[in-house]
């Protein structure tokens, strides 16, 4: 089979023939369609994440899969050949054409739902309800998403709408009409407007990081949360300001899955997808990719 894989952190991405695994006890190989962008996964390949993803090369990277159950191992009851099948692996190995992922890692994708859109909504459909049961954010209260136009952000903002919640988000001014389409009362350019200057908040979803972590939580309330997602909590800041701080260490669960499908289904959620495009473009696979659309970027395996 093919799969893309890298020989040393920061090394880059080639194609290589390998042979397809079998499952382990409990695993499940999915022969896979669709695979989508994680930001974790370069940071992992770059070697950022090393202390805590520690690599074996040649590694091959990517969680997210969608496609159909190829082989069941051992223990394996809720899955058969040829189910339609969605998941994450926190273990790595999605960009190829089959993957081993845990059986608990798992769901069944029903037809309400593509194959893209499954792949474009397996972590970060759990990194998104995670991070608002963290927040405890409450019907009528403001929350802040910032970096709200990416795969989490605009499921966040749907989920804290349906709750009940005002949002305020932030993301380039094009992209505002479609996030107020999805329930952002306000939508913020932080080109044109300093973070700082924002409205006090009950609770921040930091999906930007770096700089901007020390200020959000300078526009929490006192006694509320914010929620960082791709760094540790700064907690001696946290408790000058007199707010509670928390990271989100995202759990991918067939039940987890199964909740969010009941929502997609019953038409309360829309998976947003930014672009498709191959995964065998291993050169550019990692570069940025502009577009005006909200969502996920989604790679096909099949094409």
């Amino acid at each position: 089979m093919k799969a893309l894989r890298i020989n040393d952190y920061g090394a880059p991405l080639h194609v290589d023939e390998v042979p397809v695994p079998s499952p382990a006890r409990g695993q499940v190989l999915v022969e896979n369609h669709f695979t989508s962008m994680n930001g974790v996964d370069p940071g992992r390949g770059l070697g950022y994440l090393r202390q805590v993803f520690q690599l074996q090369f040649p590694w091959t990277p990517g969680g997210d899969v969608a496609g159909r159950v190829a082989a069941v191992g051992d223990g394996v009851t809720g899955f058969k050949v040829g189910d339609e099948v969605f998941g994450y692996t926190r273990e790595a190995g999605a960009y190829a054409e089959f993957v081993l992922v845990n059986g608990a890692n798992l769901a069944h994708r029903p037809a309400s739902i593509t194959e893209e859109q499954a792949a474009a909504t397996a972590l970060v459909s759990q990194t998104a309800t995670q991070m608002l049961e963290l927040s405890k954010i409450k019907p009528g209260q403001t929350l802040l998403i910032l970096g709200a136009s990416g795969g989490v952000g605009s499921l966040a903002v749907q989920l804290a709408y349906n709750a009940g919640v005002h949002v305020i988000a932030t993301a380039r001014s094009s992209k505002a009409a479609a996030l107020q389409q999805l329930g952002a009362e306000r939508v913020i350019d932080l080109a044109q407007q300093r973070l700082e200057d924002l409205p006090k908040v009950d609770a921040v979803l930091n999906l930007i990081g770096g700089d901007t972590v020390l200020p959000s939580y300078a526009l929490v309330k006192k006694g509320g949360v914010a929620v960082t997602s791709n760094r540790p909590p700064i907690a001696e800041e946290a408790a000058h300001l007199e707010i509670q701080p928390a990271f989100v260490e995202t759990n991918v669960t067939t039940e987890g899955l199964n909740g969010f499908v009941k929502l997609v289904t019953q038409g309360k959620v829309k998976p947003q997808i930014a672009a498709v495009t191959t995964l065998w473009s291993p050169e550019t696979l990692w570069d940025k990719h502009e577009t005006e659309k909200i969502g996920k970027i989604v790679f096909s395996v099949r094409s």
